[in-house]
């Protein structure tokens, strides 16, 4: 068999085992590129509150978060209010697959509301995107049919490479009124045109998915907090002095008792990079500097661990870039079905005009 041939039947068979997967994942990715929005359209009650006076201490509002959870979670500010009008939102780790979200007044430390990650349509949906719901082994079963798409687009790259110029150029149409041409037509010209945006899109997943399956397999440490009085007034207090226009975005208590405080934030790097890029990690009794990472002088490597996210779910920009990530989203599933059809063509409509002649 030559080359050409098993490399196009290698892009076949990749792509015939991943197509389900791809519809399932285009479509929920698509969704998820506006799952911030979609979350506060949904439940605005949760993040807004009204503005009263000055805003408590950090240390009564972690007091509050950990009287509203039973047990001892591992408990972190998850995100800090950035305007009058935003609540603080916390999250308490049980295990890998259960965490929750807990909303807090900040003004007079009232839980607003508690849910886990899994009970709210993004967070489901979320959920669905990296582990089919069903935890390890569909986060596994998603890295695998990422690697295949990854195959299949590398195979797609070789098989079509003399159309590359012609579909650019728009000189390769969809001809619509043949049959047996428009699927394969429309296939490789969804594919020429999507091909950097889903190289972007399949790399930056196999990147994130490999952290999602490293953190549920093995043994599992618990996700308790530690018996440790700390004020995080005067370690924010710190945070700030040490990184010159810190915007503080998150706090992570120690995993472990005497281990650092890490401040989370940005100090005015682009958005492409993430809203936690730039951080400091302080001992909690004297106030130390542990670790400090202003991301100015970052390496290209970091920038890139930095960017993976946003890239991959396109949040680092405004509407217009999210609908066209949205849009581009679709592609791999248009790609699925159009690959599928052709296949469906070739395998049992050739076979049954077959035997009608025979």
């Amino acid at each position: 068999m030559a080359l050409s041939q098993q490399i196009f039947r290698w892009h076949r068979i990749t792509g015939l085992i991943a197509g389900g997967f791809l519809l399932l994942l285009s479509f929920t990715g698509s969704l998820l590129v506006f799952s911030d929005e979609i979350d506060h359209a949904l439940n605005s009650h949760h993040f807004t509150v009204k503005p009263a006076g000055e805003r408590l201490s950090l240390n009564a509002l972690y007091s509050a978060g950990t009287k509203a959870l039973p047990g001892n979670p591992y408990l972190t500010f998850q995100r800090m209010p950035l305007t009058p009008e935003e609540s603080m939102v916390m999250r308490a780790e049980y295990s890998t697959e259960n965490k929750v979200y807990v909303y807090v007044n900040p003004y007079t430390a009232e839980v607003l509301h508690t849910r886990g990650n899994k009970n709210y349509f993004t967070g489901m949906l979320l959920y669905l995107h990296f582990t089919l719901l069903s935890g390890r082994n569909g986060s596994i079963i998603i890295l695998f049919m990422a690697t295949l798409m990854l195959v299949a687009i590398a195979t797609g790259l070789y098989v079509y490479r003399k159309h590359l110029w012609k579909v650019l150029t728009f000189r390769d149409k969809i001809e619509w009124k043949i049959r047996r041409r428009r699927w394969r037509n429309l296939h490789r010209i969804v594919g020429v045109w999507s091909l950097v945006f889903n190289l972007l899109i399949v790399i930056t997943g196999i990147l994130i998915q490999w952290k999602v399956v490293g953190a549920r397999v093995g043994k599992q440490a618990p996700s308790v907090a530690v018996a440790q009085v700390i004020d995080y007034d005067k370690l924010a207090e710190k945070a700030h002095t040490e990184i010159p226009g810190f915007t503080l975005m998150g706090i992570r208590p120690p995993r472990a008792e005497n281990g650092p405080v890490l401040f989370l934030g940005n100090a005015g790097e682009p958005l492409i990079f993430g809203e936690y890029g730039t951080s400091v990690s302080l001992s909690p009794d004297s106030g130390k500097v542990v670790k400090k990472v202003i991301f100015s002088k970052a390496s290209a490597s970091e920038k890139w661990n930095a960017a993976v996210k946003p890239l991959h779910f396109g949040n680092f920009g405004g509407i217009p870039l999210k609908v066209l990530y949205s849009l581009l989203g679709l592609t791999p599933g248009a790609l699925a079905l159009s690959g599928i059809l052709i296949w469906y063509r070739r395998k049992w409509l050739s076979r049954r005009k077959k035997l009608q002649t025979a």
